[in-house]
């Protein structure tokens, strides 16, 4: 979190009296799981951030850095990482600050509270291009907090930009979903309408296609372990013939609004409808 105006030595009254990840952010507080510290970023860690040039421009000029810091294990990680950026996002408000996500590299939207709902699109990753005129290459950042590789799409094909960028989001949502699974087969069947799903929205029929898995090395830093998208053809074939007629062509898509507390239990992400 960063600010213009310091926060008080006492924050647990900042944290709120609301339930679902405000109260989870002071229950960790209150047994130091959940800990605020004062931080100075390296200027190169700021020129990676993702964001509009407005709110990085605020992140330059901010007098104040505040990490925020939960600890837990891989399978608490949903919910902690919801909590503690619960917890940025109120202690910024009280501030004037914007919440930055350490792990993904990306300014955080402006919001009230945080979504009761986990949705991993809900910028937990980001992902990330670098290349030239002719082909790209694009990263996810962000997985490796929930214990998972990170994944990477070499040589694309510069027109199959964004189906890079969706093919990453698809293959994220898998790995998140199989998280408890063991280990990530070499082989994944994937499914176009994983997008939707990956977006918290209402999947719509898409097409389906394998992708084969090798290890390889991420950009993101502080990741530790990564998995390639290794195309079974040379060129824009594959992009052509396999993600591109299977994902839809979306930069985005609205989440489905959070269910009312007295709904019935959230289906177990593994099972498609």
């Amino acid at each position: 979190m960063s600010a213009g105006e310091p926060l008080p030595a006492d924050v647990s009254g900042l944290l709120g009296t609301g339930g679902g990840p405000a109260a989870l952010a002071r229950e960790l507080h209150a047994r130091s799981a959940l800990t605020l510290r004062e931080h100075r970023p390296r200027a190169e860690w700021l020129a990676h951030l993702g964001g509009t040039s407005g709110r990085l421009q605020r992140l330059q000029d901010a007098r104040h850095h505040m990490l925020v810091h939960v600890r837990g294990a891989p399978d608490d990680a949903p919910r902690h990482a919801q909590a503690a950026r619960q917890a940025a996002r109120l202690l910024a408000a009280a501030a004037g600050g914007l919440v930055v996500d350490v792990d993904s590299y990306q300014v955080v939207h402006t919001s009230p509270a945080e979504r009761e709902r986990f949705v991993l699109g809900d910028q937990w990753i980001g992902v990330f291009v670098a290349g030239d005129r002719t082909l790209v290459r694009a990263d996810t950042w962000g997985l490796h907090r929930f214990g998972l590789p990170e994944l990477v799409a070499r040589d694309v094909p510069l027109g199959h930009l964004l189906t890079a960028v969706n093919l990453l989001r698809v293959l994220a949502f898998r790995l998140f979903s199989r998280r408890r699974a063991g280990a990530v087969p070499g082989t994944l069947l994937v499914d176009g309408a994983d997008l939707l799903r990956f977006w918290g929205a209402r999947p719509v029929p898409a097409g389906r296609f394998m992708v084969r898995l090798a290890p390889g090395t991420g950009g993101c830093r502080g990741c530790r372990s990564a998995l390639e998208v290794a195309p079974t053809g040379r060129g824009a074939g594959w992009w052509d013939d396999g993600p591109g007629r299977a994902l839809p062509k979306l930069l985005s898509a609205r989440p489905e609004p959070d269910p009312p507390e007295n709904a019935l239990p959230a289906r177990d992400p593994d099972r498609h409808p």
